[in-house]
Parts: C-alpha cells; sequence; structure tokens
C-alpha cells in the first residue's frame, strides 16, 4: 500500500516538471519569437537608418603653400643621350582637391656609350635637339585619399592625383610650347612634411638636321616638399 502511494506521489511529481517545463520552453520560443525579423522585413528595417563613413585628413591642406624639390629621369630619351632633370615647384593648395602651381626645371643631358661611340668612331654627336630647361604651370586634382600602415604606432596619408598642365621649354635650337600629363601619389609625413613619386609625359616638337619631330618623354620622379601654415588634424 505505502509503495502504491509512492508511485503514484513520484508519477505526479514527475508530470508536474514536465508540464512546468513544457511551459517555461513555451514561453522561451515565444520570446524569442518576438526578437526574430521575418526575410522580408530585413531590407526595410536596415534602410530605416543611415550609414555614414568619415575619413577625414590628419592634416588639412585647404589654404596652404608647398616648395617642393624633384630629381627625375627620362625613360624615353635618344638611345645616344641620357637625359635627368632637376626641378623646383611651388603649389597653392585651395582645398583638399584641388591646387594649381608652376614649376622651373633644369635638363642634364650626356652621351650613352652609344653616343659616345658614334663620336669616337665617326667623329659625329646624335642629331638631337637637346632639352635645356622650362617653366611651366599646372593644375593638380587628387582623386583618391587613404592611409596606410606600417606597423602599430605608423600611419602614412596619401592622395593619388592626376596634373595638365603646360608651358615653354628650352632646346637647343630655341624655345617651344610644352605640354604635360602627370600622374602619380602623394604621401604627408606629419603636418608639414610631403613625398611624391610619379610618372609625367611630356609632349613638344623639336627641330632636327632631318626636320621637325613630335617627342614624348616619359619621365619617372620623386619630389619632396614642405608644407607651410599649420593643418587642423580631421
Amino acid at each position: 500500500m505505502k509503495l502504491k502511494k509512492l508511485v503514484i506521489i513520484t508519477s505526479f511529481i514527475a508530470l508536474s516538471c514536465t508540464v512546468a517545463m513544457a511551459e517555461e520552453k513555451s514561453e522561451l520560443e515565444k520570446k524569442l519569437d518576438s526578437l526574430s525579423i521575418p526575410d522580408d522585413k530585413v531590407t526595410s528595417v536596415l534602410s530605416e537608418d543611415k550609414l555614414y563613413i568619415v575619413n577625414t585628413r590628419y592634416s588639412s591642406l585647404v589654404n596652404r603653400h608647398e616648395l617642393t624639390l624633384a630629381g627625375a629621369n627620362n625613360f624615353t630619351a635618344d638611345s645616344h643621350l641620357s637625359t635627368q632633370q632637376a626641378a623646383l615647384a611651388y603649389r597653392y593648395h585651395i582645398n583638399s582637391n584641388w591646387s594649381a602651381g608652376l614649376r622651373y626645371t633644369r635638363y642634364t643631358n650626356e652621351l650613352t656609350n652609344a653616343g659616345k661611340r658614334l663620336f669616337d668612331d665617326k667623329k659625329m654627336l646624335p642629331d638631337t635637339d637637346y632639352a635645356l630647361n622650362a617653366q611651366e604651370a599646372f593644375v593638380n586634382y587628387n582623386t583618391i585619399y587613404g592611409k596606410l600602415r606600417w606597423n602599430e604606432n605608423t600611419v602614412v596619408y596619401f592622395d593619388q592625383y592626376i596634373a595638365l598642365g603646360g608651358g615653354k621649354i628650352k632646346l637647343a635650337s630655341g624655345k617651344t610650347n610644352l605640354a604635360f600629363a602627370d600622374l602619380g601619389l602623394s604621401f604627408w609625413i606629419g603636418n608639414h612634411m610631403s613625398s611624391r613619386v610619379g610618372l609625367k609625359n611630356e609632349f613638344y616638337k623639336q627641330t632636327q638636321l632631318s626636320g621637325s619631330r613630335n617627342i614624348h618623354n616619359g619621365v619617372g620622379y620623386i619630389e619632396f616638399g614642405y608644407l607651410f601654415g599649420n593643418g587642423d588634424r580631421g
């Protein structure tokens, strides 16, 4: 008799626990369901929020002046002549994207081994209307701004830019018009220092004994500069 009562009591307790667990699970499922978002509602929910990505400059370029020194090499020069350039440039940065400037360039020309052999063997100099100097004006546009992290504590900020300009170039035969297009990267180091690497394409007409010829120079350069004024950190 006692055993029968014990079995009845145990069964009742087990049944009660099962019912309680079922009710608790059902309540938990209801809470989870209330948090879930139907698949067809995700887009509309997200569309109610506006997301912004802010990538301000470490040092502002607005209304700042810059002086630079550059060294360059002409990779498409006449096979008898090796040509390098040294340039001094001034830039006025109107804002973060646009700048305008002036540049003075000196050209250095030397005979290559082929040119020296031509002179030594035949006592002839190459028929080349070599450049002496140039004065240029240009407009620069920064297309992409970003930053490179070298390590945990070192970050370098940069712009990818294009520039167009023109001016006068003095050749051995005299002065003529010059046009150019420029593509490169400028790196901003701290608030005042700058560095650039790029490829400049020069176009002009030279006069030779055999007649006039259109010239295209592909010039690679490295440039270092100093920014005047105090740019505000972004």
